[in-house]
Formats: C-alpha cells, sequence, structure tokens
C-alpha cells in the first residue's frame, strides 16, 4: 500500500482490471458515456478515470452547481469514477469536486493514491506545478511501498504528445518534461493525461497515453516520433480502455458510439529491480 494523505482501494471483477480513460469532459459526454455504456456491456468496466477538465467551461462552484449536470451522464453509469483536476477545474472551485456527494464519485483530495491488486496508481493535480506555482510532485515517494505488479500515474498535462501541449508554452512543456526522469527512476509503467483534445498513444518510458477528446475535439497537430497511434485525419470524441493483468497490459481506443478505432496495443509487465 502506500504512505500518502488519501489511499482509495478499487475492486475488481475477476483477476483483470478494466478501465476507461477520459478527459476535457464537456457538451459531449452524453454522446461519450453511450459509448462507454456499450463498451462496459460488452466486457464490463471496473472503473472510470478522468484526465481532468471534468466541467467544462469552468468547473463549478459548489455541490449544487447546475453545472454538474454535465458529468450527469458519466455518474448515471454506475461505474466507480477516479477524476483527476485540470486547468478548467481550477478556473471554478476545485474544493467543490473534491468529495462532491455523487455515489460514484471516488474523489478524496487533489492529489490521492488508489491501490488494486494488479496496479497502483497516483492521481496528481498538475495544474500548479505546469505554472511554475507549485512544488513537483514527489513521485517516487507515492510508490515506495508499492507492490502491485504496474505502476500508473494520471495528470491533466501531458508530458509528450502530438498536440498544441506537447509544445507550447513552451515554460509548461519544459517543466513537464522534467517528471519524465522522476517516473523513470519510481518504474512507472504508464502516464494518463488529457488537456490535448485527441487520442494518443506514445511508446516511451513510460509508455504515455493522452485521452483528451472528451468533449471538443481537436487533431494532433506533429506526430510525434515515438508516436506508436493517434487519430489522425477528422477530430472525433472518444475515450480509451486500459485492461491490465498481472503479466501485460492492453489499450484500444474507441470513438463516442463505442466503435474500436484503433487495433489492441499490447505490452509486457517490465521487470523491477529486485522483483
Amino acid at each position: 500500500m502506500f504512505i500518502a494523505a488519501a489511499v482509495l482501494t478499487l475492486q475488481m471483477r475477476g483477476d483483470t482490471l478494466r478501465i476507461a480513460v477520459v478527459g476535457d469532459i464537456g457538451a459531449g459526454t452524453r454522446e461519450i458515456a453511450r459509448g462507454i455504456e456499450g463498451v462496459h456491456r460488452a466486457a464490463p468496466l471496473d472503473a472510470i478515470v478522468t484526465t481532468g477538465d471534468n466541467v467544462y467551461p469552468c468547473g463549478v462552484k459548489s455541490a449544487g452547481d447546475r453545472h454538474w449536470d454535465v458529468l450527469l451522464p458519466l455518474l448515471d453509469l454506475g461505474i466507480p469514477i477516479f477524476p483527476t483536476l485540470g486547468n478548467h477545474d481550477r478556473c471554478g472551485n476545485a474544493q467543490a469536486e473534491i468529495g462532491a456527494p455523487f455515489p460514484n464519485w471516488r474523489f478524496p483530495a487533489a492529489q490521492y493514491v488508489v491501490h488494486s491488486a494488479v496496479a497502483d496508481f497516483a492521481m496528481l493535480d498538475t495544474t500548479g506545478f505546469a505554472g511554475g506555482r507549485a512544488p513537483p510532485p514527489d513521485i517516487d515517494a507515492l510508490f515506495e511501498h508499492s507492490t502491485a505488479p504496474w505502476r500508473i500515474v494520471a495528470g491533466h498535462h501531458p508530458l509528450l504528445s502530438s498536440g498544441y501541449h506537447g509544445h507550447l508554452p513552451r515554460a509548461e512543456h519544459r517543466r513537464m518534461l522534467t517528471l519524465i526522469a522522476p517516473m523513470r527512476q519510481a518504474d512507472v509503467d504508464l502516464y494518463m493525461c488529457g488537456h490535448d483534445h485527441h487520442l494518443e498513444l506514445i511508446r516511451d518510458r513510460p509508455l504515455m497515453l493522452i485521452s483528451g477528446a472528451g468533449s471538443e475535439p481537436v487533431p494532433p497537430l506533429l506526430r510525434h516520433a515515438r508516436t506508436w497511434w493517434a487519430n489522425e485525419g477528422p477530430a472525433y470524441r472518444g475515450f480509451a480502455v486500459v485492461q491490465i493483468g498481472p503479466r501485460s497490459m492492453s489499450i484500444r481506443f474507441y470513438d463516442a458510439r463505442g466503435r474500436a478505432r484503433s487495433p489492441v496495443f499490447q505490452t509486457p509487465r517490465a521487470p523491477r529491480d529486485g522483483g
């Protein structure tokens, strides 16, 4: 287990963990929710992870804010949701999202950790650090006592990306790049983010998943040299599904109608020092 202020447990239906990953959520949520529901019917999901900007255009002010209606289609699916914060959540009242009284909304703190039998997750609030207003997260400390086969980090801002935020603003991009070394030091297997409004998988260490096409999709601008797959051509809303077993992990991308738009990308678990 983790040593941290807030630790949650994610219960699995079997020995394989299945999560949907979606971010930058707004007017397209009802459509996205229908797609996730279709995937869930075919093979049940254990959780939904959001990669920030949970309520466009500017978060919510309180638990009774009418803008929560944006998220209702996802909340109504009955699948546990583990959110992260984005910059658009911060322009509202981020504290109103944390601990909001919805049955499937699992959000105990701006930064928290989630433990499951096959993967341990560090859920980061990257906005302050990316903007130069907060120190970097201590990735190594978050995973110091991790015992699960896989280590996954979720945040809002990309480390690498073929989209706008993989290049600009330059100072923000440079700060995020500095997190790659500590993630490698902590043996992080996968970093999941949004901020750029497209779908992409970058084959690096850690593996980098961009899923920010929940509302206003934007196609990638300049394909990264290590891009494994990206939704090139006309932009569309969509999400990713990550399936994690003890020895391998697979990732596939879907559009908002729940149609697979990519092959299945499979990666084996890398050996760790001492185990």
